[in-house]
């Protein structure tokens, strides 16, 4: 296991930034990452603090193993705050590059406190730490960002993680995207990040990750990576976390129409076998990791023609089975536009599944919804809505970018 024993601390409403120590006790009593950022995030909150509140604290937490060879831990990082969709506390992880960058900068984890005055972006350059203007990608996606950022500070390899439109706008399911399209997902934690007005965090690392015993380290790697090439990982090499949909269905455990259902007919039409076979054009795989289970899908012709996404089983089922819609081609553009937004693509599609549930029933209508037919199966509709609730645009959008539990308390009636 590698500790820097260093934690970075960002005021964003002074600009202010301290390196302190880690507590060696609270790393070997909670290991690290999500366990440690819990357990610092009630060390440094106030009880009661609103998630949108300065004095709610954001954690960037690494692992023991971030930085490291060891397969799928070696790459990830996790981010740890008081969850505005949930009011606990919150936490998600990614894998990519971003959370060994951290680890190489010198740091375990970073702390952003504080809320700044404009739109910035952290540039934490090993030991070099400076808050910079972003309004200029105030509206630019994570990618976009990314692209922007990289640019500007002329690193192609300076890693980043950003929100979008979606976060800057405090949408309750807003996510953090680093590398593309690898998200911090649940919780909401892009909407907290777009409370402080921190627009992205780069940084660049050029220091060594130490491990205690390099050569029984590396053999337990080699060990793993072995294990991992098994009969028990096959489907995620082959047709990627799709398969579980045809597996799910004939169970009677696919939900389907707003958990109305658990079985979707249009099963088949969704599966991972098809979308293999018509949709993926690149498999890859994670910094560090054998696996190789995402899965990159183009659609080739027709109304989403060119629309590219990486898709997982979870995106896949709530924008598809779940709102009823059995077209790839337009569950695929939902993905991106909730990438492109900076959407937790999980929650979009229970949200606009809700949505679809209310419109069918008569809780919401056409009024509602400006003339948008919510019905389920209405692929349009699921991409529209989508596009509406990412941008928070009129009555709709902004209700429903609220999550479930509140935009049912703001609909009433029968929306519960």
């Amino acid at each position: 296991m590698s500790f820097t024993k260093r934690i970075l601390y960002v005021d964003l409403t002074t600009g202010k930034t301290e390196v302190k120590p880690l507590n060696e006790k609270l790393s070997k009593e909670y290991i690290g990452g999500i366990g440690l950022g819990m357990k610092l995030w009630l060390d440094h909150s106030k009880e009661g603090v609103d998630a949108f509140s300065p004095e709610n604290p954001l954690l960037f937490m690494t692992g023991p193993l971030t930085g490291t060879m060891a397969p799928s831990a070696g790459n990830s990082y996790a981010v740890v705050s008081k969850s505005p969709l949930t009011g606990t506390i919150g936490e998600a992880k990614a894998h990519g590059f971003f959370g060994s960058e951290i680890k190489r900068a010198g740091y375990d984890l970073i702390i952003f406190t504080g809320k700044s005055e404009k739109l910035v972006y952290a540039w934490i350059d090993d030991d070099s730490v400076q808050l910079l203007d972003a309004e200029h990608l105030k509206g630019k996606s994570p990618a976009e960002t990314d692209e922007t950022i990289r640019e500007e500070l002329g690193d192609f390899y300076i890693r980043v993680s950003a929100i979008g439109e979606a976060g800057e706008k405090l949408n309750r399911i807003g996510c953090i995207i680093n590398d593309e399209f690898r998200a911090i997902g649940r919780g909401g934690m892009g909407a907290v990040m777009g409370s402080k007005n921190l627009k992205a965090v780069a940084v660049r690392g050029t220091k060594d990750v130490d491990v205690a015993k390099p050569e029984e380290f590396t053999e337990f790697v080699r060990t793993v990576h072995e294990r991992m090439k098994g009969p028990a990982t096959r489907k995620y090499r082959t047709l990627g976390t799709p398969e579980n949909v045809l597996v799910l269905n004939a169970l009677a455990a696919l939900a389907t129409r707003n958990f109305t259902n658990a079985t979707f007919e249009g099963a088949e039409k969704v599966s991972g076998e098809t979308l293999n076979e018509k949709y993926v054009k690149k498999i890859i795989g994670c910094a560090t990791c054998g696996m190789r289970c995402d899965h990159i899908a183009v659609v080739p012709e027709g109304q989403y023609k060119g629309s590219t996404s990486r898709v997982e089983f979870e995106c896949l089922w709530s924008c598809g089975p779940l709102c009823g819609v059995d077209r790839l081609d337009a569950i695929i553009e939902a993905i991106r536009l909730a990438d492109y937004y900076g959407m937790d693509g999980i929650s979009i599609g229970v949200v606009v599944a809700m949505a679809m549930d209310c419109y069918e029933n008569g809780v919401i209508t056409d009024k509602d919804t400006d003339g948008l037919k919510l019905n389920f199966g209405n692929h349009e509709a699921l991409v529209e809505a989508i596009r509406r609730i990412g941008t928070r645009t009129g009555w709709f959008g902004d209700t429903f970018a609220e999550g479930t539990k509140r935009a049912a308390e703001i609909i009433g009636k029968d929306a519960y």
